[in-house]
């Protein structure tokens, strides 16, 4: 789905939705073969109230917004019963702008929570449907929420962030003393940034080199089970993300085949849907961070001033590639990993 060498962010519970979505439509051995690969229930109404259950939960994370949408060729008639399934998943099936205007395609929306931030609507345009196609999966996450403990903008000094052995960036870093949770490992540090009014932090990982990053990767949700209060020196750079990605192949690999293919069955969700397949399932997340939180204006509490005895803290500086998580004690919302930043002493 991804290269190392690249920044990157994705919602692993917004992509499993989308793919729940397609499943419910799905009928025969196409059903079959997304039940056996996503491990679902085989009553459908069983996987209805899961996604309800889920979005209710969602409610209670202010600043989750999650949207997936469901494009399809004017050759093709929506069956309504997939749109009543999709009305007791508390998702909403109309048209919508900006792609109601465009005569090629036809949508169907599936709003989930509530609307998507406007700069997160680019992802798909109605003109990429080709005529010779049944229909376009997309999917869309973001994520805003105030920090616990705000960095002070006066903290906020252009430093340092080597991306690789060759290359140095000087960045915004952000920097702060607290009491946070933060373990050590032999191959990285982790600390946790809660964020206000919520159960959701951001989880950082942070490798002893740069070789490491996918080990810290792999490792960063167990690795987070260790963690400690402890009184700590935090260096951050503001960083904005914003990934796109179309799913098709890594979803093939791991063995969803027919959802793809003229052999698709998709007559759950249309009324004509045998042979009409899925072309794309595009996903887009994005997330910007700053002295305030992840896309907020909101005021958080203020942070601690730094004590006379600074050595005698423990440091955690993110001045080299990084891996993150946005999550609660029960899910993973975002997972990400930042590798490349702009250079802003030129600017």
């Amino acid at each position: 789905m991804d290269k190392e060498e690249k920044n990157f962010i994705a919602s692993p519970l917004c992509i499993e939705i989308a793919i729940s979505m397609l499943f419910m439509g799905a009928k025969g051995r196409t059903a079959e073969e997304l039940r056996s690969v996503l491990d679902l229930p085989v009553d459908m109404m069983e996987v209805a109230k899961k996604y309800e259950k889920v979005l209710s939960n969602l409610q209670k994370h202010n600043g989750i917004h999650f949207a997936n949408r469901l494009f399809v060729s004017d050759a093709y008639e929506i069956n309504e019963d997939y749109n009543n399934l999709m009305n007791n998943t508390k998702a909403k099936a109309e048209a919508t702008d900006p792609f109601q205007r465009l005569k090629e395609s036809r949508s169907i929306s599936f709003l989930i929570q509530r609307p998507i931030h406007k700069n997160m609507r680019t992802i798909f345009r109605g003109y990429e449907l080709q005529p010779n196609e049944s229909a376009v999966m997309v999917s869309a996450a973001q994520f805003s929420g105030a920090w616990k403990a705000r960095f002070e903008k006066k903290g906020t000094k252009l430093k340092v962030f080597n991306e690789d052995h060759n290359k140095a960036v000087h960045v915004r870093m952000m920097s702060q003393v607290g009491r946070f949770r933060m373990a050590k490992q032999s191959y990285g540090q982790i600390i946790e940034l809660p964020f206000d009014n919520s159960s959701l932090s951001m989880i950082i990982g942070l490798p002893l080199h740069n070789s490491y990053l996918s080990s810290v990767e792999k490792r960063l949700k167990t690795f987070s089970e260790t963690l400690e209060a402890t009184d700590v020196h935090v260096e951050l750079p503001k960083f904005k993300v914003e990934f796109r990605t179309d799913l098709v192949e890594p979803l093939k690999k791991l063995g969803i085949h027919l959802l793809f293919s003229n052999s698709s069955d998709l007559s759950g969700l249309l009324t004509n849907g045998t042979g009409a397949k899925i072309s794309n399932v595009l996903h887009k997340s994005f997330i910007e961070i700053d002295e305030r939180g992840a896309s907020t204006g909101a005021e958080a509490e203020t942070a601690e001033t730094f004590p006379k005895n600074t050595k005698a803290l423990a440091s955690f500086k993110v001045n080299r590639p990084f891996a993150f998580l946005i999550r609660d004690k029960h899910t993973v919302y975002f997972r990400g990993r930042v590798v490349q930043l702009p250079n802003e002493k030129t600017k």
